[in-house]
């Protein structure tokens, strides 16, 4: 074997100095190279990469996230010259990391920015601008176009809350049943294809009359045509669905070709231009129906059957930049079996890092969404807000949680996520308790300061939400990107969803509010601080279950045995909070129980 090694090694030198410097191993000492910090995508389970982890020192502990940095820098990196260390550089350009260093994924980087991914990030935009748009239209359409009446109001926002709680399907589905070998790109196209035809049918039918225009009733029976609105509606958003999971799949592949240091780069990237889509559907819908028709002041408003060709339009645009500017690797194999997936996904539940951040980020979403009163009636009730200054209030959250997603990329990509979280959120309480306080008690009104307020506070308050989201990339199986992003977002939500029931059964009643005496702004305010103190003991006493930064996450995930008694625990209560949420969604459906607090009413008398 040494013969056979200096003949290649001779070979090599008459090919050039270049290859001639390259080392050649033979099988016996190619058996002894460490393995290196890359998953291969061949390697499917991980099984090479963890077994590397495993088999170091137990006892690594990172401290800090200036300890991370320190020792990320004190590694060798191997140049042509082995006496040389070069150290990767500390920035780059905005849509491409500088160094695949620790990445879990070859390939390198993704420059986001290039003519085969551009397609990648306008299917965020256009996926935020649905966000925004669809739900900013729902009290226009529904309440005050068709007029319809409080129970069937509550159903309809019921409706197409609903989809969500199914979102771990599709992601399931995207990873574990490829379409002619493709994992993310066909579910882009079934949903916008889907997206489409629904627009499409919505501009073509025959628009109903308003129930109102200027102040004299037009169509008293507006309330019939709202089926032909409800209805697609609901399949529209279990479209989107698809969209979604199949970019959040396709953003966690990409974040792993990322070096350990930039790594999240891309996933906020996403975030940013998810939020600035949302904006933009925000705002065009805010000023596209402010018309009498809609309960406006504006002389005209867009008609619905104008305001569908522009969101038919951007939905056909969605399929042409997936298609044209939008590239995807084939995977091996279009067809996995499903119980071998759903014992995979099961081994990731049990994970301590996994049950771990699903609990974290349930109660997190959960006492985050806890309110003392309905938003929009207090706004309108106590600063005589309307359908505009609303839409524009969640237009400018939107663009809030776009500069925190910058301000993470520039400043705090390797901060401590734990230390993160709590100075963001006790920045956000600092700036949205007294202005809150001060409107409860009377003392403060106006617009102005509360949207400033609604603008500063966003920036803070998405900080907290994505430091549960970037846990979630370290974590991820290479094979199960969607499909685990997907399960613990899923659980996340039914926090938000948990926490709307008991806001529904424990916020003052509106009719109280409508009194406006001392004794209900007291109490109001006592609720609200109420809330705000148990925000903090609960995000103090949670705060352990989120690492500290990444490569804490993965020592949770590579160093602890697998848990089988709490993830069964767990999962037996999420499948009963996602019962309580799916029975809530129906009772809001029908007439006789749609009064119920449960269900989201005022409660039946």
């Amino acid at each position: 074997m040494p013969r056979t090694k200096r003949i290649f090694q001779q070979a090599f030198l008459r090919l050039g100095p270049g290859l001639g410097s390259m080392h050649l191993y033979t099988p016996e000492e190619v058996q002894q190279q460490p393995a290196r910090s890359v998953v291969l995508l061949e390697d499917l389970e991980g099984s090479v990469y963890y077994n590397h982890y495993r088999n170091q020192d137990p006892t690594l502990t990172i401290s800090s996230s200036s300890q991370l940095e320190q020792s990320y820098f004190q590694q060798p990196h191997q140049n042509q010259n082995p006496q040389e260390a070069v150290k990767p550089g500390l920035r780059s350009t905005f849509g491409v990391a500088s160094s695949d260093h620790n990445a879990f994924r070859p390939g390198g980087p993704v420059d986001l920015f290039s003519r085969n991914y551009i397609g990648y990030l306008l299917n965020w935009v256009l996926i935020g601008f649905f966000n925004g748009a669809i739900p900013a239209l729902v009290y226009p359409l529904y309440g005050v176009y068709l007029h319809l009446q409080a129970y069937r109001g509550n159903a309809a926002v019921a409706l197409l809350e609903f989809a969500w709680n199914f979102k771990f399907i599709f992601s399931f589905l995207t990873d574990g049943a490829p379409i002619n070998r493709y994992r993310r790109r066909p579910y882009m196209f079934i949903g916008w294809g889907v997206l489409t035809i629904l627009l499409i049918a919505f501009t073509a039918r025959p628009q109903a009359e308003p129930y109102m225009r200027d102040g004299v009733i037009v169509n008293a029976d507006a309330e019939s045509n709202s089926i032909y609105y409800v209805g697609p509606f609901v399949v529209m958003s279990f479209a989107r669905i698809a969209i979604i999971t199949a970019a959040e799949g396709m953003m966690v592949e990409f974040a792993h070709r990322e070096g350990g240091f930039e790594r999240g780069r891309t996933q906020m990237i996403s975030m940013a231009a998810r939020g600035i889509g949302q904006a933009l559907g925000i705002i065009l819908v805010a000023f596209g129906s402010f018309g009498s028709d809609f309960g406006g002041t504006f002389a005209n408003s867009l008609p619905l059957r104008v305001m569908f060709s522009i969101w038919t339009i951007l939905a056909f645009a969605g399929i042409l930049v997936t298609k044209f500017l939008l590239t995807e690797q084939p995977v091996a194999s279009s067809a996995q079996p499903f119980a071998s997936q759903i014992q995979r996904i099961w081994r990731i539940i049990q994970q301590r890092t996994t049950w771990q951040i699903m609990l974290f980020g349930f109660f997190q979403n959960a006492v985050m969404t806890l309110k003392y009163h309905e938003k929009n009636a207090f706004y309108r009730m106590r600063l005589g807000a309307t359908t505009l200054s609303l839409n524009m209030s969640d237009a400018v959250g939107a663009v809030g949680s776009v500069i925190a997603a910058y301000l993470l990329i520039k400043f705090w990509l390797n901060t401590n996520w734990r230390k993160l979280m709590l100075w963001s959120f006790l920045a956000g309480m600092l700036l949205e308790v007294p202005i809150e306080s001060l409107t409860v008690l009377d003392v403060l009104r106006s617009r102005m300061i509360f949207a400033l307020k609604d603008f500063l506070v966003g920036i803070p308050y998405s900080l907290v939400a994505f430091t549960r989201e970037l846990v979630i990339i370290e974590i991820a199986d290479p094979g199960h990107e969607a499909a685990t992003f997907g399960f613990i977002t899923t659980v996340h939500y039914l926090g938000k969803s948990l926490a709307t029931m008991l806001s529904n059964n424990f916020a003052t009643d509106q009719k109280d509010m409508e009194q406006d005496t001392n004794e209900v702004r007291m109490e109001v305010a006592t609720e609200m601080w109420i809330i705000f103190a148990v925000r903090i003991v609960v995000l103090l006493a949670i705060v352990r279950l989120l690492p500290r930064q990444k490569r804490h996450a993965l020592e949770r995930k590579l160093r602890s045995d697998p848990n089988l008694v709490i993830p069964l625990v767990m999962f037996i209560c999420v499948v009963l909070v996602f019962g309580t949420v799916v029975t809530s969604s129906v009772l809001a459906i029908i007439p006789w129980t749609s009064c119920l607090k449960f269900a989201g009413g005022d409660g039946c008398v």
